[in-house]
Order: C-alpha cells, then structure tokens, then sequence
C-alpha cells in the first residue's frame, strides 16, 4: 500500500472519529410529541434546530405546520465539520458523488385536536448527475460538456438532481434533539427590566425645556 495514501486515510478517520462517536446513537424514532397548548413552542424549536445544524430554511408555514430547509452540500470526508454524515459509509458516498440534504418538518393533528400533537422529520439526499461530460484520458483539465438538446428542453441539462434515499438517522437525530429542547423547563421571559412609567417618561422629556413665564 502507498504510505502516504495509507497516511491520509488514518488523518481522515482520525478527524471523523468525534464525530462518529457522537452518531453512534442516531438511531430511533423520526417523530416528537407535541403537548397541549405547546404548537408554538415546538414549532420555533424545530426550526432553531434546523439552523443549529447549519440548514438554511426556505419555508416556515406555521398555519400549515410545515418547516423545510434549502438543500444543503457537503463533501463528506472532505468537510469534517459537517455533521450531518451518521456513518463512514454516508462520509464517502458524501464524498465521492454531488450530494445534498433536505429536512422538512411536518406537524400532524390527530382526528377532533384543534393543534398539532405530533411533529415528523424527514431528511431526504439527493444526488447531482451532469450529463454530457467527456473526461479525456490524458488530463482532467482537457475535460469538455456536451449538450443534449431533449434535456435541455426537460430542464435537465447541464445538471439535474435526483432523490436517492432517505436519510433517516439524521431525520432521527434531528427529532430526538427537538424532543429533549421540548422536555427542559420552559425558560420565563426577562422581568428584571422593568419599563419607565408614563408620567416619568413625559417628566423626563420636558424637564430640558423651561416653561414660559407669561
């Protein structure tokens, strides 16, 4: 074996090995529960846990009870501050193809419940294919595109994405995260600030001006 690919290989794996450690316990349910009278809370805690991963959230349908996410790249071992990967498996398929995620979020209403009593995750990875190139066997940097004008009409050219699979332990992930926001002490707004009563605010905004003797 090459030294220095064998060299480059235990750098990789020593750089993902937190992180694999931590995704260890990935697997598990891809849905929440939502208690009485708790929607709102749960709904923006699902969408901080979306931004906490570095996902950028493209729609935020409260009514609806619906949260989805711009599709996110990544390189898999390429990336190692990427934490989306649960697997070395995912690492080089993230890796070695054009690869990004999307996550949505719906909360569903049980038959006679005014609110939402259950939130859904699924995160689904969808692969980039560019059609058309010609890779010389010479040199890379030579390489040329193609175009096919029947993919071109079908908005298929020069690329197209296609969905390959469901990512279900990051889906699980994301559901037990929001699951143990949801289950910590809902923290009580601020009251050390207290306002400026009215009459103090008015006495404050007219004592720079002197009054008028008549």
């Amino acid at each position: 074996m090459n030294p220095l690919r064998a060299l480059l290989q235990l750098a990789a794996l020593f750089l993902i090995a937190p992180h694999l450690a931590g995704c260890a316990s990935s697997d598990g349910p891809t849905t929440f529960d939502v208690a009485p009278g708790q929607y709102t809370r749960a709904f923006n805690t699902a969408r901080e846990t979306i931004r906490d991963e570095f996902f950028s959230v493209d729609r935020v349908d409260a009514e609806a009870g619906v949260i989805s996410t711009f599709p996110k790249e990544s390189a898999g071992l390429a990336t190692p501050w990427d934490s989306e990967q649960s697997s070395l498996k995912q690492e080089w398929e993230d890796l070695a193809a054009d690869q990004r995620r999307t996550i949505r979020v719906v909360f569903e209403r049980e038959p006679g419940s005014s609110e939402p009593t259950l939130g859904r995750v699924t995160v689904v990875v969808d692969r980039r294919y560019r059609p058309g190139i010609r890779v010389p066997a010479k040199s890379v940097r030579s390489a040329s595109l193609t175009q096919d004008p029947a993919l071109a009409q079908r908005g298929m050219w020069p690329a197209y994405d296609v969905a390959i699979e469901e990512d279900r332990a990051l889906a699980a992930r994301l559901a037990g995260a929001i699951a143990k926001r949801l289950a910590e002490p809902e923290v009580a707004p601020d009251a050390s600030v207290e306002s400026v009563p009215a009459a103090s605010a008015e006495t404050q905004s007219t004592s720079g001006a002197p009054a008028e003797s008549r």
